[in-house]
């Protein structure tokens, strides 16, 4: 009785988290790992057709070494859209390995430039273009290391931008990864004050970085998958794709036809794992392949393979560093480089400060960071949920089903993440 006591009490004290699963919220897959997958039907999409200025810019820094393998990547590449007359001007953070023309970061653009925003998509700084052209340490993974490039591509874009367009205030939101990244954007904003965000967005973020790879790890480890190693896996569910593709009339290789074909193939809860898995795995590989190489850590690339040139072969370095946790990258590479650094920082801080925990206070005490979510996203756990009901309160949503960003391009969640950027045309479409 005493333990229920209590936990009633707090329960009840506990700001409330505002509760976005409304009567009208319809989202078709209560599974988190099919949402996750899925994603929205097409024919559910939330509709952002009009006229949209989307433009590719870059930025090149002078003099920077970039190896000859990735030349191709001198400059840094961002999206912008930009309205003609004043608006405010909202900085959207890329995903895990995602870039800035990615198809979750060219909605998130169209449908914040019709709502009034002036945009800048900005890729993942664990995307190799990110990583070789702009990254100061060359070793991303590390979230306050991410934060600083990013704060600094922000101001050298900010400058850019001065006399073409008029801002009326700025604003930052990100999706998964890239909303951990806008927490500490705005944590570090509040101290320098280069942009005085007025809102920050925290779209699905993980509450640990450290956690949530490590769960998605965990679905392509052979004693998950009954002693098959994740390749035979990966193989076996193409091998499905290939029968269904096979045995329709292809007219065209559109993403209704790739949607139809993830969804009517019947894949159970353990393919959906290896493909959530293996979405980040790859990701995470390509990443950990760009830092070694321009480096010259010899982590995957061994001295005697260099130069590498456009032309060399790189399909044992692409498996080799498809085998490469997560955890073992963070363990046998970026918190040694960390520790060579700073030699008192160990394995526990290192995890903390890639987490929400690192800024749980200025989190809480500050409103101008909202969190929008769903209770089932496959990255979080329990305490996770606590974690973002005991700080945020009132100032999170969370949807009961939608995993993880699966609902993100849904009506009711977009018409909700314009309503919590305080959006200049409202929730509905253009100004």
């Amino acid at each position: 009785m005493r333990a229920f006591l209590l936990t009633f009490l707090f329960t009840a004290l506990l700001p409330l988290v505002a509760l976005a699963g409304a009567d009208d919220y319809r989202y078709p897959f209560g599974n988190p790992l099919q949402a996750t997958v899925y994603g929205t039907p097409p024919d559910l999409i939330y509709d952002t057709k009009g006229e949209v200025p989307l433009k590719i810019r870059s930025i090149q820094i002078k003099g920077r070494t970039i190896p000859d393998i990735f030349s191709h990547d001198s400059e840094m590449f961002y999206s912008t859209a930009l309205h003609d007359g004043p608006a405010p001007l909202v900085f959207v953070i890329a995903g895990t390995g995602a870039e800035h023309k990615s198809a979750k970061m060219v909605f998130l653009t169209r449908a914040l430039y019709l709502a009034g925003f002036h945009v800048v998509a900005l890729s993942s700084p664990t995307h190799m273009n990110f990583l070789v052209s702009v990254s100061e340490h060359g070793a991303a993974g590390y979230v306050p290391f991410d934060v600083d490039d990013l704060y600094r591509v922000m101001c050298w874009i900010k400058d850019d931008l001065a006399g073409e367009v008029e801002v009326t205030d700025y604003r930052v939101t990100g999706y998964s990864l890239g909303a951990l990244h806008a927490a500490f954007l705005a944590r570090k904003d509040s101290e320098l004050g280069d942009f005085h965000f007025s809102k920050a967005l925290l779209i699905n973020p993980p509450v640990s970085l450290y956690h949530s790879v490590r769960r998605l790890d965990s679905w392509l480890d052979p004693e998950t998958l009954g002693g098959k190693q994740p390749r035979e896996e990966i193989q076996r569910i193409i091998n499905i794709f290939s029968n269904y593709y096979k045995s329709q009339e292809i007219t065209d290789l559109d993403d209704d036809f790739l949607y139809n074909m993830v969804t009517r193939t019947d894949l159970d809860g353990t393919d959906l794992r290896v493909l959530i898995g293996t979405d980040f795995r790859a990701s995470s590989s390509s990443m950990i392949f760009a830092s070694d190489v321009c480096l010259r850590a010899e982590y995957l690339v061994p001295p005697g393979a260099y130069p590498l040139k456009t032309g060399t072969p790189l399909m044992r370095f692409a498996e080799a560093a498809f085998d490469i946790s997560f955890e073992d990258y963070m363990d046998e590479y970026l918190l040694p480089y960390v520790r060579h650094l700073e030699p008192d920082v160990d394995r526990y801080e290192f995890i903390q400060r890639c987490s929400l925990y690192a800024i749980r206070s200025y989190l809480a005490e500050t409103d101008k960071i909202e969190l929008l979510g769903n209770r089932d996203d496959v990255i979080l756990n329990e305490n996770d949920i606590r974690f973002i009901e005991s700080v945020f309160g009132g100032r999170a949503s969370l949807y009961p089903t939608g995993g993880h960003c699966g609902n993100m391009m849904y009506p009711h969640f977009v018409k909700r993440m314009l309503a919590m950027l305080d959006a200049p045309a409202g929730q509905e479409g253009t100004p």
